[in-house]
């Protein structure tokens, strides 16, 4: 544990730790989770509220893999609401709805035809297959 060590570089176990020296009364101890025990629930509410209400982590330096993560997160499901509810791209949001940074069995060149977007309106209408070489997106 960080706050046991008085020469931990985290400045949040060092205040810790200096609170328990300076309050011998305070016992630190573990206890086994959702046992019922009243303060580790409150304790536990309490950390989901504040991620639920995207409080700051004032005193806390997180991890920069741990932050990538997040901000992966942020845009990952900010990239979802905006194919849901936007304007354009409804052809694509059609054939493949759920956003998602990992690969997909869908080709490029199936996405294409599909979606009519792309070089394929030019390749239909080169051999004589339709009238307009103009892409449905316009």
């Amino acid at each position: 544990m960080a706050s046991s060590n008085s020469k931990s570089t985290n400045e949040t176990a060092r205040k810790i730790f200096k609170i328990l020296l300076t309050n011998l009364r305070i016992k630190i101890s573990w206890v086994k989770a959702y046992a019922g025990n009243i303060g580790n629930e409150r304790a536990d509410q309490l950390s989901k509220d504040a991620t639920k209400h995207e409080q700051p982590y004032s005193l806390t330096k997180l991890p920069k893999p741990h932050i990538k993560g997040l901000l992966r997160k942020s845009k990952v499901e900010e990239w979802q609401t905006s194919g849901k509810n936007g304007d354009t791209g409804r052809k694509i949001y059609k054939i493949m709805p759920s956003v998602s940074l990992r690969p997909t069995n869908w080709i490029r060149e199936d996405v294409i035809f599909f979606s009519q977007h792309g070089p394929f309106p030019a390749y239909l209408k080169r051999f004589h297959l339709s009238d307009c070489d103009c892409c449905s997106c316009g």
